[in-house]
């Protein structure tokens, strides 16, 4: 190998150079996290936070800006936007009041004792300053408290904005080992005696090695979830008496007097939770005080997102079946409020099933209803691009569909701030006017780093959602010249939409075409297509891949027939295996993040043993088994296995394979890449693993920088 060649790759260094260059320039491109709006007389003042990589430091950076927009610009169709110069924020959690007046910040900082230690500070902002600072650690009511999107809203103000309720980790007792060194502190008096004895029974001993269940994937952290209410006036926190069996996540204030929320009845053995709507859960009420609990839906059914009219007169959540599918269409359900507490019996408002309603497959937002109550938003994606529902709630029910609308930020009384992007511009602000059936008002750019003409190209199989193509337009280059990327999503009840993507524009600036596949079984079309893959995955669904794949060589001139490769994750990463080894003569190459190749043991080793069961068409158990087992129960399950996982097939593999794996990965294991690497190398085949100290996504900012990084020289390497 000459001395100008990668020592990885085999590529000149000014190859490697390109491809290391431009993902950084591409991560350069900020997006945006959250956004509020203070409103006075004349101005919306919206307030924004966004997020870029900062490759040199490996780590994600999040800034604050400002957008100040002149109310009587608006109509002009060219408004008056200031926006002064953006800072550097280190905050975990930041949530605005109804009025935007008032925010609750979380930060951390280093403890004194050692430095991994972090103590978290609670701090509550006017709009000119800093109005109180609690240490949650000297307070020592609970551990840490909750910012995962996986938990919903984590934390909300009170009608009157001096109310706070947040989520946390529940506290537990000190654990010390059956044997210290440390000297036994002897009591003096009655008194002493006393405390000792409330000290001893605060410690657990011997405890340190036992088995605690947490909620899975990207939850590692969560065993049990308090809700704790602060009064802002008194200074005072009640961490609530809530059942123990319970898990209350997704809180939200009636008025200042009661808090709903979803919670988790905790089972014999907990299933992964991130990404999966289809979990029991229920709505539940409870008092400010923590008395009077209760649930307002029954057993039996998965209900989520419950989100409560600005008068405290309504209540609506999702609501879906209990079966494999780990997601599907949801129905909106409501029930009038009575002084904080349900009144009636709940009700469908909305139905996603029938074929002349949009199924809705998003949790709400944060803000979703209107000021005056009468409409409520849901963001959803249709046909391979995101749109927002209005629903009038009536009855009767009337719905108006929003396009482009990637994420519901806020609203007032007379406009909605979302955002809005696609695939080749990053996400800009908008306010979408109510009283004119919401047309946009643009109050930030979008950037897009493509500078030479593209082609889009929507793509059909047997899915509702469209496969979505770009690539240089055919007139732009020489035919036969341009090598193609297919892209299967994960889930496999995910979808791709025509929003901002990173990745996209990295291939495309180095040459590439992109065919992003939405398969049977995707969701975000005009009905729920769940059903239709469940017990077929490994078979239908790449088979309906494949037909898109040879749609677009077929169609389109400019594709170089001979420079297909395959780049997916997870189920895409399953696909992208079977596809492979299905059509040995048409990839070249193929990069998989994380992919399941092995059902056998995935059902053993995955935090959802319940997909395997799903979707290779294995009958869960019958009472009296009362949940999941963890292994094939007969030799026909077992076969089912078999026959839908990638591994077997691996013979057939022509394609240079390059895994990128996950060593804290609980969804898809590490070990099913690392088998499936190995059976390539029995094989003689050509591969290669890249290991990370990362979870399924692999999106941690370093491990984020290297896996796109080397599958875009693993393609380039293995196109030449």
């Amino acid at each position: 190998m000459s001395s100008k060649s990668h020592s990885n790759s085999g590529l000149p260094k000014a190859e490697v150079d390109e491809v290391v260059e431009t993902w950084i320039d591409v991560l350069k491109i900020p997006t945006l996290s959250e956004a509020y709006i203070r409103e006075d007389d004349n101005f919306f003042n919206v307030a924004t936070k966004w997020s870029v990589n900062a490759a040199a430091k490996k780590e994600n950076l999040s800034f604050a800006r400002t957008f100040s927009v002149l109310k009587s610009s608006l109509g002009s169709g060219n408004p008056v936007v200031s926006t002064p110069g953006s800072v550097t924020v280190s905050e975990k959690l930041s949530v605005a009041s109804k009025s935007g007046q008032k925010r609750a910040v979380l930060v951390d900082k280093a403890g004194d004792a050692e430095a991994s230690s972090k103590i978290e500070y609670l701090q509550i902002w006017s709009d000119v300053t800093l109005l109180k600072t609690y240490n949650l650690g000297e307070l020592d009511l609970h551990k840490s408290v909750y910012t995962s999107g996986g938990w919903g809203i984590t934390m909300a103000w009170g009608e009157r904005e001096t109310k706070l309720a947040y989520l946390a980790e529940k506290k537990i007792p000190q654990i010390k080992s059956f044997y210290t060194s440390a000297a036994k502190t002897k009591s003096k008096g009655d008194q002493d005696k006393v405390k000792d004895k409330e000290v001893e029974d605060a410690i657990k001993q011997g405890e340190e090695y036992e088995y605690k269940q947490t909620w899975g994937e990207q939850l590692t952290g969560s065993y049990s979830s308090v809700v704790v209410v602060v009064d802002i006036e008194t200074d005072e926190f009640k961490v609530l008496p809530l059942p123990e069996n319970q898990f209350p996540t997704d809180i939200n204030w009636v008025g200042d007097s009661h808090i709903v929320g979803t919670s988790y009845p905790i089972p014999i053995w907990r299933l992964g939770l991130i990404y999966c709507s289809n979990r029991e859960s229920v709505i539940f009420s409870v008092q400010a005080d923590g008395e009077n609990f209760q649930t307002i839906t029954e057993p039996g059914k998965a209900c989520r997102s419950p989100r409560v009219r600005p008068d405290g007169g309504y209540l609506v959540w999702q609501e879906r079946i209990l079966d494999g599918a780990h997601d599907r269409a949801r129905s909106i359900n409501g029930i009038v409020l009575s002084q904080g507490l349900p009144s009636g019996e709940p009700r469908v408002i909305y139905e996603s099933n029938p074929q002349n309603t949009l199924p809705v497959y998003q949790d709400f937002s944060r803000n979703c209803w209107s000021i005056d109550g009468n409409t409520l938003f849901a963001v959803t994606p249709n046909q391979g691009v995101m749109i927002c529902l209005a629903i009038t709630v009536g009855p009767p029910i009337a719905v108006n569909k929003i396009d482009q609308v990637d994420s519901l930020l806020w609203v007032t009384n007379d406009y909605l701030l979302v955002t809005s992007s696609t695939t080749l511009t990053s996400p800009q602000l908008r306010l979408l006017s109510i009283s004119q059936n919401y047309q946009p008002v643009e109050i930030s750019e979008s950037i897009s780093p493509i500078d030479f003409p593209t082609l889009k190209r929507l793509v059909y199989g047997e899915a509702s959602p469209p496969s979505i193509f770009h690539g240089p337009t055919i007139a732009s280059v020489p035919p036969k010249s341009v090598p193609l990327i297919c892209y299967p999503h994960g889930g496999p009840h995910s979808c791709f939409v025509d929003t901002f993507s990173n990745e996209t524009i990295l291939f495309l600036k180095l040459g590439f075409a992109v065919l992003r596949l939405n398969y049977i079984g995707s969701i975000g079309g005009s009905r729920d297509t769940a059903d239709d893959l469940m017990g077929k995955i490994g078979d239908r669904d790449v088979k309906d891949c494949q037909a898109m794949v040879e749609n677009v060589l077929n169609s389109n001139a400019s594709i170089n027939p001979e420079q297909v490769v395959l780049f997916g994750g997870s189920h895409g990463g399953f696909l992208s295996c079977h596809l492979s080894s299905a059509y040995p003569d048409v990839y070249k190459a193929i990069a998989v993040r994380n992919p399941v190749t092995d059902l056998t043991t995935l059902v053993g080793t995955s935090d959802i043993t319940d997909w395997a069961y799903a979707e290779s068409g294995v009958d869960a158990p019958v009472p009296p088994v009362q949940t999941i087992i963890p292994t094939p129960r007969d030799l026909v399950d077992a076969e089912k296995y078999i026959r839908a996982s990638p591994i077997q097939y691996v013979a057939n593999v022509q394609a240079a394979t390059l895994l990128l794996l996950g060593s804290e990965d609980l969804r898809v294991p590490s070990q099913q890449g690392l088998g499936y690497y190995r059976a390539l190398k029995a094989y003689g085949k050509v591969a290669e693993v890249r290991m990370y100290p990362d979870n399924h996504p692999l999106t941690k900012a370093p491990v984020r920088l290297d896996n796109i990084i080397h599958s875009a020289l693993w393609f380039k390497q293995y196109i030449r």
